[in-house]
C-alpha cells in the first residue's frame, strides 16, 4: 500500500508548454492568412471611371495651399497623396479617393502640414465623357472629349445606353488619345449615349483571351502530371517500402533531387539533356507545351513517391502475408488488398502532385518559356503581367490560383483525404 505523497509534492503545469506552442504555431497561420487576406484586400472590385489626364501640377506647397482650376459641373476623381490632408471644394473638404463633382471653377489642395514646403503628390483626373458614337461595319468607335490613356488589348464596361445590345463588358480593339473602338453584333440599333467604365481585375483578367488560354492550359497540364505521377509513384512508393535491394539508398537519394533542387535548375537540366536527343524529339517538346507537363512532372512526382511510400508503410506486410498464404499470386494480394487500403493516399498523392503541378514556374520559365497563348500557364501568366507593370492583373491571376488550390483540397478532403493530412 502506498504512502501519502511527499509534502510539498506539485505537477508541473502545461501551460506555459501549450502557449508556447500557440504562439509559434499561431504565429505561422497568421502569416498565411495574412498573406491571403492583404491579396483580397489590395484589389478594387468595383468598376473604375476613364479618366482624362493628370491636372495637378509638379511643384511644392510654398504658399501653404495650392490651387486647380476645374470645369464647373463636371465630375474629377481625387486620390490623395502621402502629403496632402485633402482637397477643399467651396464651402466642403474631401478626405478620401474618389469620385466628386464640382460647381466652382477651382479646387484647393490642402497640405497635411502647412509651411513644410513638401512636394505635391495628390492627384486630380477628370471623368471622361463621351462626345460621339460611330459604327462602322460592325465596330463602335466611341469618342471623349479628354485623352484617356487606354492602351490596346483592355477591356471596357459599357452601360447606360439608350439602345439594346450595347451594355456588357467589351474588349478594345483599337484606341486613340480620343477615341476608343470594340466591336457589336450584326443588326445592333445605334446608340447615342453610353457610360464608359473599367471593369475590375478579376473580369478583366477572366475576360482576357490570353489568360482564359493560361486557365486552359494550367488544368490540361496539371491533370496530365497528376496522372503520369500516379502512374509512376505507385510502383516506385511500392518498392521501396516493400523490398530491400542493392543500390536502394541510391535511388532514395535520386528521389530527392527534384525536391531539394531549385526549380531553376531543374529546368536548365532538362533543357540540356534534350540537347542531346534526338532533333525530332527536342523540336517536339522543347518550348512547346509538352514541356510543360514534363517540367511540373519531374517536380511534382517526387512528392507523389514520398506520399506513396509513406501509404504503404502504413499497411501492415501482414495483410499481403495472409493474401499470399490463401492462394493469391503477388499481383492479386497487390489489387485486391493493398490498393483499396490505399486509396486515401493516392488521393493525397494526386491532390499534392496537382497542386505542386499549379505552382510550378522556375522549370516551366527555362524549359518552355513564356509565349502567349502558346506555352503560357498561370504562374508565368503572373509574371508576364508583372513585367507588364499590371499588379492587379497579377493579383488577379494569383487569387484564380488560390481559388483553384483551394477548391481542388476541399474536394480531396471532402472525398476521404482525412486520415492522410489529419
Amino acid at each position: 500500500m502506498s504512502g501519502p505523497p511527499p509534502s510539498g509534492f506539485r505537477v508541473a503545469s502545461d501551460k506555459p508548454f501549450l502557449v508556447g506552442l500557440g504562439v509559434l504555431g499561431g504565429s505561422y497561420l497568421l502569416i498565411i492568412a495574412a498573406m491571403v487576406l492583404a491579396d483580397l484586400m489590395f484589389l478594387d472590385y468595383g468598376d473604375r471611371p476613364v479618366l482624362g489626364p493628370e491636372m495637378v501640377k509638379q511643384g511644392r506647397y510654398t504658399g501653404g495651399e495650392a490651387t486647380v482650376a476645374v470645369e464647373p459641373g463636371r465630375s474629377y476623381f481625387f486620390q490623395r497623396g502621402e502629403n496632402e490632408a485633402g482637397l477643399k471644394l467651396d464651402d466642403q473638404s474631401v478626405t478620401g479617393d474618389g469620385l466628386f463633382q464640382t460647381d466652382g471653377s477651382t479646387v484647393t489642395l490642402l497640405p497635411d502640414q502647412p509651411g513644410q514646403n513638401k512636394p505635391v503628390t495628390a492627384s486630380l483626373r477628370p471623368k471622361a465623357r463621351v462626345l460621339g458614337i460611330a459604327v462602322t461595319n460592325h465596330v463602335a468607335t466611341v469618342t471623349t472629349d479628354v485623352m484617356h490613356g487606354l492602351l490596346w488589348g483592355e477591356f471596357i464596361r459599357v452601360s447606360g445606353t439608350d439602345a439594346p445590345g450595347w451594355d456588357g463588358v467589351r474588349e478594345i480593339s483599337d484606341t486613340t488619345t480620343n477615341q476608343l473602338s470594340f466591336a457589336v453584333a450584326d443588326g445592333t440599333p445605334a446608340a447615342t449615349t453610353l457610360v464608359l467604365s473599367k471593369p475590375n481585375p478579376l473580369v478583366q483578367a477572366l475576360r482576357s483571351r490570353d489568360i482564359r488560354f493560361s486557365i486552359k492550359l494550367s488544368l490540361v497540364s496539371c491533370t496530365l502530371t497528376t496522372l503520369l505521377s500516379l502512374w509512376v509513384s505507385v510502383p516506385i512508393g511500392y518498392m521501396m517500402s516493400r523490398f530491400e535491394f542493392r543500390g536502394k539508398p541510391v535511388i532514395d537519394t535520386l528521389l530527392d533531387i527534384p525536391i531539394v533542387l531549385p526549380p531553376l535548375v531543374v529546368g536548365l537540366s532538362l533543357l540540356i539533356l534534350f540537347r542531346y536527343m534526338p532533333e525530332w524529339l527536342s523540336d517536339a517538346v522543347v518550348y512547346k507545351w509538352p514541356a510543360v507537363v514534363l517540367a511540373q512532372f519531374m517536380v511534382a512526382c517526387a512528392f507523389a513517391v514520398r506520399t506513396m511510400r509513406v501509404t504503404f508503410d502504413q499497411i501492415p506486410q501482414r495483410f499481403e502475408q495472409v493474401a499470399l498464404t490463401l492462394g493469391c499470386n503477388r499481383r492479386q494480394a497487390f489489387w485486391r488488398v493493398i490498393m483499396p487500403q490505399a486509396r486515401g493516399g493516392l488521393l493525397a498523392a494526386g491532390t499534392l502532385a496537382w497542386a505542386r503541378a499549379l505552382g510550378e514556374f522556375g522549370p516551366i520559365l527555362v524549359f518552355a518559356g513564356a509565349t502567349r497563348q502558346k506555352t503560357e500557364v498561370l504562374p508565368t501568366s503572373a509574371f508576364l503581367e508583372l513585367q507588364a507593370g499590371r499588379t492587379e492583373g497579377m493579383l488577379a491571376v494569383s487569387l484564380i490560383m488560390i481559388a483553384a488550390a483551394v477548391v481542388v483540397f476541399i474536394i480531396a478532403r471532402t472525398l476521404g483525404m482525412k486520415r492522410i493530412f489529419a
